[in-house]
């Protein structure tokens, strides 16, 4: 798998799924995990999309099997759009259609604004302009902040005590839940907590006027954190839709993964 190399000499793994012939010229896909999350969660996406496409999923520096940030590093907004125009640049990948979950559509958002000659299109799941204000109280448990209890209790004890938020339990299997904990657990609470700090920060509602490309968003209409917020995101885009999924709540991409690979293969067609 190739390991993209970072200005410092930091380098950053990305998975790469290719069936197609040499030939074949269809844009590829670039999928980007959430918050402290890797390129595993896109496991079950890979092989409906990688049938058309090829497909690239790098982990965030500190992230899944990508190096560590030295201590005391700050994730910005601009130092992770760095990381992936490094990813685009040295394996130099056309424009792509952008898939990302949570904070990582947050993260193509960004992108498409500020580099829309790279992105071709963007899949949003369970992704929020913002974080609630309410969701930020709650993530911060008994302390001031979510930065704070995730360096007090661990990344795992932390994600296990909100999973709630991030995942519908009603509907996602014991496996499940204790495969995201064990999965978000291998960031280290440092690396997570800077850069939960660098997401709560984050409000892209100010660009997403400016954002031409076509945007698909998936969201349960239950989940705590996306689901109030979708409407802003199709008031205010020039070009974007949404795809409910009645009676579920966050964490659509891991609790309906074929169906959601289904509904972004049918965008792409229609574009």
């Amino acid at each position: 798998m190739p390991r993209i190399q970072l200005p410092g000499g930091a380098s950053i793994h990305c998975m790469v799924d290719d069936f197609l012939w040499p030939w074949d010229g269809s844009a590829p896909v670039l999928m980007m995990h959430g918050f402290a999350r890797n390129a595993l969660f896109w496991n079950r996406w890979v092989p409906a999309v990688a049938e058309t496409h090829r497909v690239y999923r790098p982990d965030l520096l500190g992230c899944g099997l990508s190096d560590q940030p030295p201590p005391g590093y700050r994730y910005t907004p601009q130092a992770i759009a760095a990381q992936i125009m490094a990813v685009l640049d040295q394996l130099s990948l056309p424009p792509v259609h952008w898939v990302g979950e949570s904070s990582g559509g947050i993260i193509g958002l960004l992108l498409a604004a500020a580099h829309p000659e790279r992105i071709v299109s963007l899949v949003l799941c369970n992704t929020p302009a913002r974080i609630p204000d309410r969701i930020k109280q709650i993530y911060a448990l008994d302390k001031a902040n979510a930065s704070e209890a995730m360096r007090a209790y661990g990344v795992g004890a932390w994600c296990r005590e909100t999973l709630g938020y991030r995942l519908d339990l009603e509907h996602a299997s014991p496996n499940v839940c204790d495969w995201v904990v064990r999965q978000m657990d291998r960031t280290p609470p440092d690396v997570a907590a800077a850069m939960h700090d660098c997401f709560e920060g984050v409000d892209t509602q100010p660009l997403l006027a400016k954002i031409t490309a076509p945007v698909l968003l998936l969201s349960g209409d239950k989940s705590p954190i996306a689901a109030a917020q979708q409407q802003v995101f199709v008031q205010a885009l020039p070009n974007g839709r949404v795809e409910s999924f009645p009676g579920v709540g966050h964490g659509v991409n891991l609790l309906e993964p074929e169906r959601c690979a289904r509904a972004t293969l049918e965008f792409w067609r229609g574009l």
